[in-house]
């Protein structure tokens, strides 16, 4: 059995259950930004993103929409290596523009993040054998 597959799938379905929260009670995000605006917190996210981006990329040749999952791949690195080069307080800035949205908005950024993630479980699956 693919033990990346298995970890991105469980990482895919916290990430639906996260998006699923978010669309019920928006309140629920801006509580996770507050959570990672605390000091250089935001780094272990940026982290957290580069590990995620080369899991896909390792992922990619396995999966069902390979050319997907290598662009999801190269936009997590991408956007995680990012996180270390802004200035913090254009992070934290940026993290304040986020918690001030509507729930409306918050709601179709999580509606979104649903379909990516869902797509993405969708297209590894295959890499898991029966």
């Amino acid at each position: 059995m693919n033990k990346l597959a298995i970890i991105a799938l469980i990482i895919g379905y916290i990430t639906i259950a996260f998006s699923l929260t978010v669309l019920i009670a928006p309140k629920f995000l801006r509580k996770v930004v507050d959570l990672f605006s605390i000091g250089s917190r935001i780094y272990a996210v940026g982290l957290l993103r580069l590990i995620l981006g080369v899991l896909f990329l390792m992922l990619a040749t396995q999966a069902r929409f390979w050319g997907y999952i290598i662009a999801l791949g190269l936009a997590c690195s991408a956007s995680g290596l990012f996180i270390f080069f802004i200035p913090l307080r254009r992070t934290k800035k940026f993290l304040q523009r986020l918690e001030n949205l509507s729930n409306s908005t918050l709601r179709i950024l999580a509606a979104i993040g649903f379909a990516i993630w869902g797509l993405l479980i969708y297209s590894i699956l295959p890499a898991i054998p029966h």
